[in-house]
């Protein structure tokens, strides 16, 4: 049921409407994390444009804006369209522009909208001939950011060669606007022993030996009000501050934009294991998300058939983990339950025999990656503590 009822009661009454399952988003855990972030990209001289794919959901993105965000990033026009709909006025696509007819809309909403900005990437000659091609010669320049990659990684250029070649190209279009430099760390490492940090720490300086490099060289757009350095996923954001923050360019302002989007919702596997902010007990970041789900049938002693699968949870990063069951007001512990396999449509979960919850109940689970949770549900439950529906969040995969 959505937020216009006046129903009073928890989503686990009959006369709540809600069918099963469902994912539902704890109001209180979500303004946590968005205060807790905030509040360490403050004490770091930092700022944050949380990457909206995690979501692609206004109302969530409103959390971080509201606890300070800068922008929000992006990876598709489609998400951009969705944030600049939704009133976002600075949107970072942390992403490669390849489309002519989008450029173009994005270089129309910076004519026209007041105090809007927009910034994309750039890791190519091509690239950068692309964007000049499909830009209007009257229009206000586009800015970009020059993406350094990394050998094994995904897109940014690979040698210094690379950089200064782009580079050049860039600086020498009156289309485009060079006015940073960005990367991503995230697929360094997916550890945090002392071997991993090391090495994504080795990149990220990496990304500022070029982009103080440039900058000495008169590369970067001398117009621009600040320079840019952007990286920052959910695993290592406090590393890239640490790099990033100290970097200076006489003469300009130097801001460091991280991009961590998962970490809003949190979760009960990757990140609450590998952020820097994982471990609620200690403070850190509180898992949001919960996906409640029916048991359907106990077929034999000591396996439970739930009716959410692949459709409903992610697995790219874990199978769900069973967290008890019943209600949110009367949530019983499920003492060494496991969740062994998912079908599209039903998840297989292992108990001690006897300790089969009954048919028709409720068994609440934790997930793993946000990203390939939200992508299944385009309406989610925003609830209180006490389990009222307080919203709705869509998201617009």
């Amino acid at each position: 049921m959505d937020d216009d009822g006046g129903f009073t009661g928890t989503v686990f009454e009959p006369g709540s409407g809600v069918e099963w399952p469902a994912l539902l988003l704890k109001e209180s855990a979500l303004r946590h994390n968005a205060d807790l972030m905030a509040r360490f990209c403050a004490d770091r001289g930092v700022s944050l444009a949380p990457h909206g794919k995690t979501a692609v959901s206004p109302e969530l993105w409103q959390f971080q804006a509201q606890a300070g965000a800068w922008g929000v990033s992006v990876a598709t026009p489609a998400q951009a369209r969705v944030f600049r709909r939704a009133g976002a006025r600075r949107i970072l696509m942390a992403n490669q522009l390849v489309d002519a007819a989008f450029a173009r809309w994005a270089q129309d909403e910076l004519a026209a909208g007041v105090g809007f900005e927009f910034f994309c990437y750039v890791d190519s000659v091509a690239g950068v001939r692309l964007l000049e091609a499909a830009l209007d010669p009257a229009g206000p320049a586009l800015p970009v950011l020059l993406e350094v990659g990394h050998a094994g990684g995904r897109t940014g250029c690979r040698t210094q060669h690379a950089v200064d070649e782009v580079a050049r190209a860039a600086a020498a279009s009156d289309a485009l606007a060079l006015v940073g430099l960005a990367g991503y760390e995230g697929s360094v490492s997916h550890s945090r022993d002392a071997e991993a940090l090391g090495a994504v720490a080795a990149y990220l300086r990496d990304v500022v030996g070029h982009f103080e490099r440039l900058a000495a060289a008169g590369l970067l757009d001398g117009g621009a009000s600040e320079y840019l350095l952007s990286a920052g996923g959910s695993l290592y954001f406090d590393v890239v501050a640490e790099v990033f923050a100290p970097v200076r360019v006489a003469g300009h302002a130097v801001r460091t934009v991280l991009r961590s989007g998962a970490y809003l919702t949190h979760d009960h596997g990757l990140y609450e294991r590998l952020s820097p902010l994982g471990a609620a007990e200690g403070g850190g970041f509180v898992a949001a998300g919960e996906v409640w789900a029916q048991v359907l049938s106990v077929p034999e002693p000591g396996l439970v058939i739930l009716n959410a699968g692949r459709r409903d949870l992610p697995y790219d990063q874990g199978l769900p983990t069973p967290l008890g069951h019943g209600t949110g007001n009367d949530l019983r512990p499920l003492e060494g339950a496991e969740i062994v396999e998912l079908n599209d449509q039903h998840a297989f979960m292992r108990t001690a025999a006897g300790a089969e919850p009954a048919v028709g109940s409720l068994v609440v689970l934790g997930t793993s990656h946000p990203c390939t949770l939200h992508d299944k549900w385009p309406r989610a439950l925003l609830v209180d503590d006490q389990y009222r529906q307080v919203g709705t969040v869509h998201s617009y995969f």
